[in-house]
């Protein structure tokens, strides 16, 4: 399952699956140098991507279609960008919703004016419309009703926001979905070869998102100057820290439990970096010493400048920062003595790890997170891990011996859940017709039940090592499953993971207690977004790219340290 020695010997040393998998762990995750978001950035600044405003007809309200034209490591795509202005009303983050301010295809090939007409009639329709298979990613976005026009004019008036005002997690749009890989007719991914630029998974999406944010800027910096012609443009730590504001809910949460081979490849390429990090020897004089506590002092003040906004039912930012307030002493007291906590080291890694994992979840997120930034070593070799084989097959020669044998080392996790527990089956997840995406309804409540999603992992495994009781040690897998064919979804599902540590979130997705939550968490720090804001215990608020580069910064190869961006000092 790692496609290198190195990481395959870094596998052994790693955090085992009970601590990575715990639901509370993954529900504390921070992106890290290797979230998809910060991976993207740092090829593209190697490879210099340069950003071109190919087409730019929008009248002063913003209403119009925008191409840039992107250089990507020796090929060219285009971003095609059509923005229109809807009422207040009428907009809305749903996947069902019919419009948005902002509709945009990232594609390859040659924009001829055919195809521009085509794009035209149909990427704003969105689920309605049928792309070429040229095109890799349709997305859509809507203005921020609080921010937009609140920027517009103050850079209109000569001015800069007041960080005031924008709050805790600044954003001029927010993109409400990315589609790809055969959707609506787009390109399948299959295709691209192992020498194209985008070919890692989530790379196309993570460029569309960037050059969405690229556009937000230029938008509202339009608009500011239609309004006057001697506007400012937004300067200072502004020119970067506004960010892309982002949602997500359930539909989110079925993901990593139908594609575990995917759920093992994120979760090794937070692990295997930070096992690296973990078993390097230090010293206080070392310079990344120096950086980690340069960082943890930046985390420190990111947090507290930050603690008012709502994070429940996680730590408050102004407790973690208290946390980290800690951890900074603790590294300051190494880089003075060489010891922590008054015994000498040569380990301040794995001193300062479980000092922070004995505080708390959060903090240890942060404090890895840290450890790993100043450890670039594996970059190269951990992005090869997110391309993995999701095939799942019975292996019918094997006995029903040798399944038990897996089903204890592998599954004992399942025994903590009593399906006779009403409570652990108070939910069943499905697909809304109205809604058009997962969706979790209350068993014997709510109508659904006859189209549940199989998604039920504790459950399936609970049943099949119930049947398993009274199979003859010798009988053959196969055999079985003529006996019992409800369970070869699951037979296959363990038998092919076997060798797969990362696969399977401990946790009851039916349960009444389950928190969606974590593993939405989670998933939004693999993608690099941060600023956590829970609406619900089923939905959360978040940002991406906030403090990132530019396009004119990743033409000239910069990809500076943007990680705990802090807000804009009151003289930006």
């Amino acid at each position: 399952m790692r496609p290198t020695e190195l990481l395959r010997r870094t596998q052994t040393s790693a955090r085992s699956p009970e601590q990575v998998l715990d639901p509370a762990d993954m529900g504390a995750a921070r992106y890290t140098r290797h979230s998809f978001a910060r991976s993207f950035l740092r090829a593209a600044a190697a490879e210099n991507w340069r950003v071109d405003r190919e087409r730019w007809d929008v009248d002063a309200d913003g209403r119009g279609e925008v191409v840039y034209r992107v250089g990507i490591g020796g090929r060219e795509v285009r971003f095609v960008v059509f923005s229109t202005t809807l009422a207040e009303n009428d907009r809305t983050d749903r996947v069902i919703a019919k419009a948005w301010d902002v509709t945009a295809a990232l594609i390859e090939g040659p924009l001829t004016e055919s195809r521009s007409s085509a794009l035209r009639v149909q990427v704003p329709r969105q689920e309605e419309g049928r792309a070429d298979d040229g095109t890799l990613i349709w997305t859509r976005a809507n203005r921020s009703a609080r921010f937009f026009d609140y920027v517009a004019d103050r850079l209109s008036a000569g001015g800069q926001p007041d960080i005031a005002t924008m709050g805790d997690a600044a954003y001029i749009l927010r993109s409400t979905a990315f589609y790809s890989n055969g959707k609506f007719g787009l390109a399948d991914f299959d295709r691209l070869g192992a020498d194209h630029p985008l070919r890692l998974p989530y790379r196309a999406h993570m460029l569309t998102a960037w050059l969405l944010r690229e556009f937000s800027y230029d938008l509202v910096e339009h608009c500011a100057r239609a309004r006057n012609p001697r506007a400012a443009r937004l300067s200072g730590d502004w020119r970067r820290y506004l960010g892309l504001g982002n949602a997500t809910g359930l539909g989110m949460v079925p993901y990593v439990v139908n594609h575990p081979q995917v759920l093992d490849a994120w979760c090794a390429t937070r692990e295997l970096p930070l096992a690296h990090a973990l078993a390097q020897t230090t010293a206080p004089g070392d310079p990344r010493v120096h950086l980690a506590r340069d960082l943890l002092d930046r985390a420190t003040l990111y947090f507290a400048e930050r603690a008012e906004m709502p994070t429940a039912p996680f730590v408050t930012c102004g407790e973690l920062s208290s946390q980290l307030d800690v951890l900074r002493g603790v590294l300051s007291e190494y880089i003075g003595s060489g010891t922590i906590d008054g015994r000498p080291t040569d380990h301040a890694w794995q001193a300062l790890h479980l000092r922070a994992a004995s505080i708390g979840a959060e903090a240890r997120g942060v404090m890895d997170s840290v450890i790993v930034e100043v450890h670039p070593e594996l970059d190269t070799e951990v992005e090869e891990l997110l391309c993995c084989d999701q095939r799942l097959a019975v292996e019918p020669a094997q006995t029903c011996a040798q399944l038990r044998a897996v089903l204890w080392d592998r599954y004992a996790w399942v025994q903590r859940f009593d399906f006779d527990d009403p409570d652990e089956q108070a939910h069943f997840w499905f697909s809304s017709e109205n809604n058009e995406e997962p969706r979790r309804g209350r068993r014997g409540v709510d109508p659904g039940e006859h189209v549940e999603h199989p998604i039920d992992v504790a459950r399936s495994v609970t049943a099949l090592e119930r049947d398993l009781e009274s199979a003859r040690d010798e009988t053959t897998v196969a055999a079985f499953l003529v006996e019992h064919p409800r369970h070869r979804g699951i037979v296959a599902r363990v038998q092919t993971l076997t060798g797969v540590p990362y696969a399977e979130a401990r946790d009851n997705l039916l349960a009444r207690n389950f928190l969606p939550l974590n593993l939405q968490r989670f998933q939004l720090a693999m993608y690099g977004m941060d600023n956590y804001m829970p609406q619900s215990t089923d939905w959360l608020r978040v940002t991406l790219y906030s403090g990132a580069p530019r396009a004119e910064d990743v033409a000239a190869g910069v990809d500076d340290d943007w990680i705990f961006t802090r807000k804009p000092r009151k003289d930006a």
